[in-house]
């Protein structure tokens, strides 16, 4: 029931009505960015201790220790880089390597997104929610020494409702639609989109 409030709080603050319709390269670039910053959520989440994403806030239920609901205000993507930067060691050596990767394993994949995309404070800014969905019975535990020792993370399905605005998108770009983060069959990091609508408009994926 909460999460249901707080997604309905949010929907409420969505973009003006009468906005003009998004180009193709809007709808790219808006959905790039709500996929990167679900990346990044799970990455900093997972982080020990966790890490603050400026703009992003995690909730979970009160017998769980996976959070349920990501909400963002105003979370502006350009900002996760230096939070994920503070967590690398210049000059690693080998064995301060593995011990980055064991207290953040998908601290690495979450900086290959944002620097490959070259997000700059102000390119897009989320203000929205995403329900998040960990399989049945899956814990904080497991979910950690699964990824630690496989590589791999589990299924992750994301059910979103954001809106993206800024100076790469040329009007603010609502996206609701439902993504799997998982490891594809060769062992790489992926996000596969579901389902999804973009300003109200069903679209194929």
């Amino acid at each position: 029931m909460k999460a249901a409030v707080l997604i309905l709080i949010v929907v409420s603050l969505m973009m003006p009505l009468g906005a003009k319709a998004p180009t193709a390269n809007d709808v790219t670039v808006a959905i790039a960015a709500i996929t990167d910053s679900a990346i990044c959520a799970v990455a900093a989440f997972l982080n020990s201790p966790s890490l603050e994403l400026p703009g992003a806030m995690l909730h979970f239920r009160s017998d769980e220790s996976l959070p349920n609901l990501l909400t963002f205000q105003n979370s502006d993507i350009g900002t996760y880089l230096p939070v994920f930067m503070t967590t690398r060691q210049p000059n690693p050596s080998f064995f301060a390597s593995l011990l980055n990767t064991a207290r953040g394993p998908l601290n690495d994949i979450a900086i290959q997104y944002l620097t490959v995309h070259g997000w700059e404070v102000g390119h897009a800014v989320l203000k929205g929610a995403m329900v998040t969905q960990w399989g049945e019975g899956a814990s904080l535990a497991g979910l950690m020494a699964g990824v630690v020792t496989s590589g791999k993370i589990p299924e992750i399905t994301v059910v979103a409702d954001v809106t993206v605005q800024g100076r790469r998108v040329s009007t603010p770009v609502r996206v609701e639609g439902t993504f799997m983060l998982h490891s594809d069959d060769e062992g790489y990091f992926a996000v596969k989109p579901l389902a999804m609508k973009i300003n109200g408009e069903e679209k194929g994926v």
